[in-house]
């Protein structure tokens, strides 16, 4: 049975930022939001920790995480430990690896549909849980055309590009290391991806989860709802 692996990215904040959020949105409640969801399944979860817990609300869940700490002082940096802490682990090569920034909220689910998603198709390359909101309103995508797919119970669609937040295999994990890892920049590292290895992202139609930023949700569902 495949696991998924999930390298939950944090550092030493808590409550919330000033980077264009919700009115609702917390850092603790997104990962409380997480460990209900995951409650119970073929998960696990390792805490990729840029900085010290000690005075951080992550603490108080040292129970329910593997942790690793590292001292980053950058997203991008924190991401390079990631990849590196993520090649010592023994991961089945059946397994999924997760990346997960720390301002995601996700639905109820999203673990069985995901499941799911790569028991259907063998040759997928990375899939966002997130249904990107800008793609229903940007005029950049006006002209964006993309291919459908069906699981059992769920709709998927190509995009060009996602977050730091996505579903690999092992092997698109090892494979792709270079690029992944040879420099800053989520958008045109994709199309790069695209460009050179024919690589593409998925994304659920509705969201399984989202970027918790305000007015690119993803659409059609009550987070604040799932926040509360």
């Amino acid at each position: 049975m495949k696991k998924i692996h999930i390298f939950y990215r944090h550092y030493n904040i808590q409550g919330r930022d000033f980077k264009g959020r919700p009115h609702w949105f917390d850092f603790e409640k997104c990962f409380i939001n997480l460990l209900k969801t995951i409650e119970g399944k073929n998960v696990d979860l390792h805490l990729i920790m840029d900085g010290s817990i000690d005075t951080n609300f992550i603490k108080n869940y040292k129970d329910k995480y593997t942790l690793h700490s590292v001292q980053a002082g950058s997203d991008y940096e924190s991401y390079l430990e990631t990849y590196k802490y993520i090649k010592t682990l023994d991961i089945g090569d059946n397994d999924l690896i997760y990346f997960l920034e720390n301002d995601y909220l996700h639905v109820e689910g999203w673990v069985e549909k995901i499941l799911d998603l790569f028991s259907i198709y063998s040759n997928l390359d990375y899939v966002s849980l997130y249904d990107h909101g800008d793609k229903y309103f940007d005029p950049a995508y006006d002209d964006l055309v993309s291919k459908i797919f069906t699981s059992n119970n769920h709709h998927w669609r190509t995009i060009p590009s996602t977050c730091g937040s996505y579903v690999i295999s092992k092997n698109i994990f090892l494979e792709d290391e270079d690029i992944n890892t040879g420099g800053p920049g989520d958008h045109y590292k994709f199309l790069h991806l695209n460009e050179i290895r024919d690589r593409f992202v998925l994304t659920p139609i509705p969201g399984l989860s989202t970027h918790c930023m305000e007015g690119l949700l993803s659409p059609t569902i009550d987070w604040e709802k799932i926040n509360s």
